[in-house]
């Protein structure tokens, strides 16, 4: 792997191709055809350690030369400085669904992902392999990779299994997960069959993150077996989003409800927003283990401050809409208002 370096007065994106919060700030910087360079994240450890205050990616290189972490930031900074196409709709109970449902997927869909990513042998097997190429190449004679790869590979299986049960993947969870995802897919399926993205012609915010994950999980054995067999309008969905293209304008709620709605009042509501409600709950009386209970089962896992905060700037947000009264009706209907009432 040759080293790149960045590249002055443009975005330089550092990051991997195994990070779905990566992959969802270059989908937007190629949607708004945004001048930028890719850098591998592991070719330039040095670089990344002085710049990242969390040793998370992505990071983005700004062209003055700054740096900033964390997609969703990022793609409101993007959309702020580069406004056309928009990713935001008009419409403000649309704008306020397709936050939420970006928010859905960075907490709740990246579960569903790393579950079957680090939970079954084949997955574990083709991931940790890239890791490991990825991890050595740039800094190794092509030889010493090649021999030091089946080695490493396990070791980053062994690594990465006990981190499962922070990201809620546990043998108690897992019915919960796997149903999840199952039922995402299906409803995605029925939605995308009658439009190229997920607000209408054009891609919101809703379609970078939910791609993010759902795009990775395709890379994934498993998931992508289940995708092939069920999702094929979710997998072209998934193919286009690569470099995503202005199709159209972005449809009424009206017009969506009929497919969106299911998508709130089975996934949505019932899943991200009883969790995130719990965990925020659990965060603030300082209990270290969020439980709750979804259709009948019990879900537990570590109370964790950052979907707090996520969860707490959605309610605010809808404060500030709480008298739209076609965003009241629709979490109304699908039983998503009572998070964000006290």
């Amino acid at each position: 792997m040759s080293q790149q370096y960045p590249t002055p007065d443009q975005y330089n994106l550092m990051g991997r191709p195994e990070s779905g919060y990566t992959l969802k700030v270059r989908s937007a910087l190629r949607y708004k055809q945004v001048p930028h360079q890719w850098l591998d994240r592991f070719a330039h450890n040095k670089l990344f350690k002085q710049h990242a205050k969390v040793q998370l990616i992505p990071l983005l290189f700004l062209p003055d030369g700054t740096a900033m972490q964390d997609s969703t930031p990022i793609l409101e900074l993007l959309e702020e400085r580069h406004p056309e196409p928009a990713i935001h709709p008009d419409d403000p109970a649309l704008h306020f669904l397709s936050d939420l449902l970006e928010e859905y997927a960075d907490e709740w869909v990246n579960k569903l992902m790393f579950h079957y990513r680090w939970s079954y042998p084949a997955d574990q097997k083709r991931r940790s392999r890239t890791l490991a190429e990825g991890s050595l190449g740039g800094f190794t004679a092509p030889w010493f990779g090649k021999l030091m790869k089946p080695l490493v590979a396990p070791l980053l299986v062994r690594r990465m299994v006990p981190r499962m049960a922070f990201a809620g993947s546990t043998d108690n969870n897992q019915p919960i997960l796997v149903s999840s995802f199952d039922r995402l897919v299906a409803l995605l399926e029925l939605h995308l069959q009658e439009r190229p993205y997920v607000l209408g012609g054009r891609p919101a915010l809703a379609d970078f993150g939910l791609w993010g994950q759902l795009y990775q999980a395709f890379t994934d054995p498993s998931c992508h077996e289940i995708l092939e067999d069920k999702g094929p309008a979710v997998v072209a969905w998934i193919k286009r989003m690569e470099s995503p293209e202005l199709l159209g304008d972005f449809d009424t709620l009206d017009h969506l409800m009929p497919t969106l709605r299911p998508i709130f009042f089975e996934e949505v509501g019932p899943r991200f927003l009883a969790w995130a409600a719990a965990n925020a709950r659990a965060w603030e009386t300082g209990e270290k283990q969020t439980g709750l209970t979804m259709a009948g089962q019990r879900y537990y896992q570590k109370t964790f401050k950052y979907p707090a905060q996520g969860y707490a700037r959605l309610r605010s947000r809808f404060a500030a809409l709480s008298e739209d009264t076609a965003l009241t009706e629709f979490l109304h209907d699908t039983g998503c208002l009572k998070f964000f009432r006290a």
